[in-house]
């Protein structure tokens, strides 16, 4: 490979993700942006080692850099709740590389042939209202066998029998969730992970909704057509609260707190507790369920003192940071059967190489296989 062959790469990899010349070489350590326009004319060898700080910087792998793309890779289409108002281009390509990585320990332990998990077929006259939305939230629930209380399991299901890719990032104010579809990896999504816990479970439902709907709609149109992704917003909003909060369910637990026909605010907050869920998402599934008015779930959801209730009785629950619990899995799998070396295992969840022996005795794992059985053939 010649010298301009690897600067034409690395102009294009920097392109990718939306970095000036400037912002890259303040990235890549570079002392001044001359350095990085050098290597880009071809004027400038590059050394090995700055390579990887090239790949982790562009979000690609060093293969793509050294080798190049003989085949055309297929796009990424993210469709985001509230996209990025910055960066964007830079975001997207570093979850892509997160979730190229997830798919990568799929292949090594040799599941990536095991097909995409079980699949829910949605047509455009199965969500035409409001009614057809809340008959495919149950449907959903029922083939998931996802119970009373669906919050307590979605992650879970979501990951290990639809085999969604569920990645939790720190997205701050550049967004708050987004799905993709993908050829290669999947179905995926990635969250914001500094919501709290309710808050991602009434995500992930509303996700849900955008992933098993992706070919009913086509997303560039979804984000063309302002009136169209409006109302397949509100529908998906409908889904996640139908889902997470089935209407016999939440009967049962509010009868069971109804005092003369009237329900304390510490009541409602405990029961969207109960079911994963905000008071707010509670409030207005009861509005939906006509068991209080919308104006009146308008005004209880700023109603001050219930705020207030509500900010003290959840004050006391221990919130832990989420995490992409197959993802870590699959990591740990890979770095027991020798896959992945433990320098990768750090780069892979982000943690320190000293840290692995305690993250991995916090989480009751273990790096050794241990002894095998033998197993008796049915």
């Amino acid at each position: 490979m010649s010298r301009m062959e690897l600067a034409e790469r690395l102009r294009k990899a920097r392109e990718a993700v939306g970095l000036s010349i400037g912002e890259a070489a303040t990235r890549l350590g570079f002392g001044n942006y001359q350095t990085l326009s050098n290597i880009e004319k071809g004027d400038r060898e590059v050394k090995a080692s700055e390579l990887t700080q090239f790949a982790k910087t562009y979000f690609c792998s060093l293969n793509s850099l050294l080798v190049g793309e003989d085949v055309p890779q297929p796009a990424v289409h993210f469709l985001w709740r509230r996209a990025p108002s910055e960066r964007k281009a830079e975001i997207e390509a570093s979850i892509k590389h997160r979730f190229e990585e997830y798919h990568l320990l799929e292949k090594l332990l040799g599941l990536a042939e095991e097909g995409t998990g079980l699949a829910i077929t949605v047509s455009p006259t199965d969500i035409r209202n409001y009614h057809q939305v809340d008959a495919l939230a149950a449907r959903v629930s029922n083939l998931l066998n996802m119970g009373s209380r669906p919050a307590l399991s979605l992650q879970k299901v979501m990951e290990q029998v639809l085999r969604t890719k569920i990645l939790f990032v720190e997205l701050s104010e550049f967004g708050s969730a987004a799905s993709t579809v993908h050829p290669d990896f999947g179905a995926a999504i990635v969250v914001n992970s500094e919501e709290a816990p309710w808050r991602i479970n009434f995500t992930l439902a509303h996700e849900l909704f955008h992933i098993i709907t992706w070919n009913t709609f086509n997303p560039v149109d979804l984000e063309q057509d302002e009136v169209l992704f409006k109302d397949i917003e509100k529908k998906a909003e409908r889904f996640a609260s139908t889902l997470l909060l089935p209407e016999s369910a939440v009967r049962e637990e509010l009868n069971a707190r109804i005092k003369e026909q009237k329900l304390s605010f510490s009541d409602i907050v405990d029961v969207a507790r109960e079911f994963g869920v905000s008071t707010k998402a509670l409030l207005y599934r009861m509005a939906n369920m006509r068991l209080i008015e919308w104006d009146k779930a308008n005004d209880l959801a700023n109603n001050d003192e219930l705020l207030m209730i509500d900010r003290r009785i959840r004050r006391d629950t221990a919130i832990e940071a989420p995490s992409s619990e197959r993802f870590s899995l699959l990591a740990v799998k890979c770095l027991r059967k020798g896959l992945i070396s433990r320098g990768k295992f750090s780069e892979l969840l982000d943690i320190d190489r000293a840290d692995i022996d305690e993250f991995l005795e916090y989480r009751g794992l273990s790096e050794v296989e241990g002894e095998s059985i033998e197993i008796m053939a049915s």
